[in-house]
Order: C-alpha cells, then structure tokens, then sequence
C-alpha cells in the first residue's frame, strides 16, 4: 500500500518555516507501526499549486493523508479534489481542525473519504490497517478496532452508498508520555533548523544566527474553553507531559540536532504554578544551555491570591532555567467581554503578570481580539489605553469565528453566517476583518484600531512602518540596548501556540 503525507504551507510569504509537530507524531506513529510512506512537504519547499497538482498527477498513491488548521478550507478542498481528478481510487484522510471540526461538512462539500476527529496517533494506524486490509472502517480489524462497538473510534467516513457514517469521538490518549517522540529524520531536519533561528531572539549566550530552534510539545489541550478560540482537541481534557518525558525529549534534540532553543509547542505549556516550577527545577539541575518559550495563561503570575513573593521566585527560576519569552494574551480590557470570551481572568491578572515578568527580565508576547458584538469604540480605546499604559504593543486582530467555538454558534444563531461552506471558502487571517459583528461600521472599527496601534508604535519608539501596524510580520528580535529593555515589551509576531500535536 502506497501512502502520501502532505505538509500543506500556510504562508508563502513568511520567511521561517516551523517543523510541523501535529505531522511529526502522525508520522511517527505510522512509522513505528510499520508503514512506509512518502513525503510532500508543500510547506517546506514552497510548492505552488501547479507543482502540487503535478506531483499528484505523476505519482500514484493509494493512501493520502493530510491535516490543517480550517482557515485552509478552501486549499483543503482545491487539493482534495485534484487528488480524486488524477487518482480517483485513492483514499483521501483529512485530520486537523479543518477536519475535526466540521467532519460533515467537508464530506459533503469535497470528494474525501474518511475525516479524523482529534487526536490521530492511534486513529491513523487503525485506519491504515482497516484500508491495508481491504475493509470498510466501519468494520472489526484483528488488533486494531474497538472490541465493545466493532469500529474504529474517532472517524467520519463516506460509506459506500454514500452516506456519511459518524463512528464517533475517540477517548484522548490519558498517557501522553507514553507516545513516542516524533521523528524529526522523517523531514528534511536540516532545512527546517536553517530556516528557524529568525524566529529566535538573540541572547547573550549566542547571536540569532546561531540558534538551533526546534519544538517541543509538552502539553494537549487547554484548562479553558474561550468562545472565540479554535483548536483541534476540544472535546478532550488537558493533559501534560511528565518532567522526565520533556527532559528526555529536549536531550534527544540537543544530542542529535543541536538543539539550543525550544518553542514549547501547545496551546497551553503550563497551568500551575507548581507544574510550572517543577520543569523549571529540572531545567536548572539539568543545566542544558538551552533558551526556551511557553505559552502560559496571564493568571499563572498574575492572580493575586498567590503571594508576589512566590509567583517573583518561580519566574526568577524560568529565568535561571533559560526562559526568555511568555506568550500569554490579554484579548481584551475590558471585563465584560472577557466575560463573553469566558476567558476567566480579569485584566487586572495581566498587569500583575506583566509586573512580575518585568521584575526579572522575561519578555512578553500577548494578542488582542478585536470585535465581540459588545465592542464598542470606548472598549477598544480601554483595551489599547490598558496596553499603553503597560508598554505593550500586542498582536491584535479580529474576531475570526471558527467552526467548534461558542462565536461561531452565535455568528450562525444571528444570521451573520448562513452559507458555511462559502463563508469559510472566503476566510483570511485575524488580522483581516472578515466578519464585523458590532454595531461600529467597518471603516470606524478598523481606523480606530490602527489609530491605537499608531499611537503605542510611536509611544514605545518602535518605528514600525504605518501599513504593517496590525500585519507587522513581527518586532525586531534582538536585544534592546535602549532603556526601556527591561519593559520587556511584547514582539508583535504571535508564537504559534495552536497544538496540532497528533493531528493529520
């Protein structure tokens, strides 16, 4: 059985390209499973569509497997059905959120085969197997289905008459250490280690130039489900790595790659203070010369129920440890739509954070989310006053609602959304305002947002050109020798913390 994997490439124009981490454990697991398979790493070597189509149109495959986020809709379909053009009796697996979250919807409206809900890494094996031995997913396969229903869980397929078959949602993996580390052989490592270290930040240890950036995830899920966030695991619970698991997989890329600079990889590294120390202690122990960025909630440092003491001599352990950036976002300053994104914090646990994190020199990386129907053009103003007044200058963008998420069901309720396969054909990205659910017009909403972003671009001296104010394709990296380094204030190009870890 002959199986492609396809990386698809999100933005041509970015310079840095990131190892896929949601691909590496797929891979990875098909691998260890016993699979072989070829790579299309569209992302990677910057395919266009022709020389996508070509590939596909010379080489043939019985099996391909892809994932992205939603927000690639309308590629997923374009490349969906120039598979089934040139190999019609190939099997096309999509997994990701533009699988995950509308299953149905993308069977309906593409020719694929069978969609993957949430985690993949055990999922794709048994799908493989069901395919490699020439039955219908819906049937029982030695060693690989579900005993008690007789079908593999965590699948939604196109049976043979056509009809959508939903098997249902998979139990997430409770063992996370117990996957195995992804493979990193299995792409051109080398290429993607080239390409990485401008996403570094220079540090006195070494220059930019010479950092050995790669991933690591050392967490599945989120503790909290905010309206306006899409993710692929959300129907599962957040779990987190042992410290032992995280340590064995960051010497494993210092030893084999050269590793010198880890991006935590998820959509939550950390959610207690105590899970936070304790990697922070082993880092320390440890003493791997390594710098590293985490994705954490702004109430980790900044809830105020927690002594500043306490929270100062964890941060001051992140430091020792390596740390240098926190992404964390403020979203909004004002409460009531905090309220409304069920965010669960209060933007006083912001300015606490960024007090703390300023107190010993870790930086900061925060967004913004511009255009809940409560928004009005005092919000915005309270919102970007909030991040002048604490020398920030944040990532913002637009309320995007995605498919999975609570603004999603109100943008349908209300009738903004009526027509989900062209709306999400026609999406962009946040910064882009794609859909205005407030009753400011579209003009006001985003001149008052440049206007804002202006303002705290010149307020903080960065002299960031007036067309890339939202779009800024992010802040100058290296150390600041002015004298408002120690503001730590936020790089505008957001880490990428969406987790596709076990993803298609």
């Amino acid at each position: 059985m002959k199986i492609l994997l396809v990386n698809p490439c999100l933005r041509y124009e970015a310079p840095h390209r990131y190892l896929p981490v949601g691909l590496g454990y797929v891979a990875t697991a098909i691998k260890e499973a016993g699979y072989d398979f070829d790579l299309l790493d569209i992302d990677l070597h910057q395919m266009d569509d022709a020389t996508v189509e070509a590939y596909v149109r010379t080489h043939r495959y019985d099996v391909v497997a892809f994932g992205c986020i939603v927000t690639h809709y309308k590629w997923t379909k374009w490349f969906i059905h120039t598979v089934k053009k040139h190999q019609p009796h190939c099997k096309v697996i999509v997994g990701n959120s533009v699988g995950s979250s509308i299953p149905d919807l993308l069977l309906e409206n593409s020719p694929a085969d069978i969609v993957v809900l949430g985690e993949g890494d055990v999922t794709i094996v048994e799908v493989l197997d069901c395919l490699h031995a020439g039955v219908s997913p819906a049937a029982i396969v030695p060693d690989a289905a579900d005993r008690e229903t007789g079908m593999i869980e965590g699948i939604v397929f196109r049976a043979e008459d056509g009809s959508i078959v939903n098997n249902g949602l998979r139990k997430a993996v409770r063992k996370i250490d117990d996957l195995p580390f992804p493979d990193w052989d299995l792409f051109d490592v080398e290429r993607y280690l080239e390409l990485g270290n401008s996403t570094a930040h220079e540090t006195v240890f070494y220059p930019q130039e010479e950092a050995v950036v790669m991933p690591v995830n050392t967490a599945r899920g989120c503790v909290h489900k905010c309206t306006f966030c899409h993710y692929v695991f959300w129907n599962d619970p957040y779990r987190h790595r042992s410290v032992e698991s995280i340590m064995g997989e960051l010497r494993r890329n210092q030893e084999k790659y050269g590793a010198n600079y880890i991006n935590f990889w998820d959509e939550l590294s950390f959610s207690k203070l105590s899970q936070a120390e304790g990697l922070a202690d082993a880092l320390i122990e440890a003493d791997l010369g390594i710098h590293w960025t985490a994705a954490i909630r702004s109430d980790l440092f900044g809830v105020s129920d927690v002594p500043y003491a306490q929270r100062k001599a964890v941060a001051e352990k992140f430091v020792e440890a390596g740390g240098l950036v926190m992404g964390y976002s403020l979203e909004s300053a004002n409460d009531e739509i905090l309220d409304a994104m069920n965010k669960r914090v209060e933007a006083e646990y912001f300015a606490e954070q960024i007090k703390v994190l300023n107190a010993v020199g870790l930086r900061s990386n925060t967004s913004l989310v511009i255009g809940y129907p409560q928004e009005t053009v005092q919000t915005i103003g309270q919102t970007m006053q909030f991040c002048l007044d604490n020398d920030i200058y944040p990532s913002a963008g637009f309320l995007l609602p995605l498919p999975s998420t609570g603004m999603w069901d109100h943008a349908i309720e209300n009738g903004y959304i009526t027509n989900q396969d062209q709306f999400l054909e026609e999406i962009t990205e946040r910064q882009d305002l794609v859909l205005n659910m407030t009753e400011i017009p579209d003009d006001v909403l985003i001149g008052e947002v440049k206007v804002w972003m202006d303002r705290i671009n010149k307020s903080l001296g960065l002299g960031l050109d007036p067309d890339r104010l939202i779009r800024t394709g992010g802040e100058n990296k290296h150390t600041r020798q002015d004298a408002k380094v120690n503001t730590n204030r936020n790089t505008t190009e957001s880490l990428n913390y969406a987790a596709v870890a076990g993803s298609v």
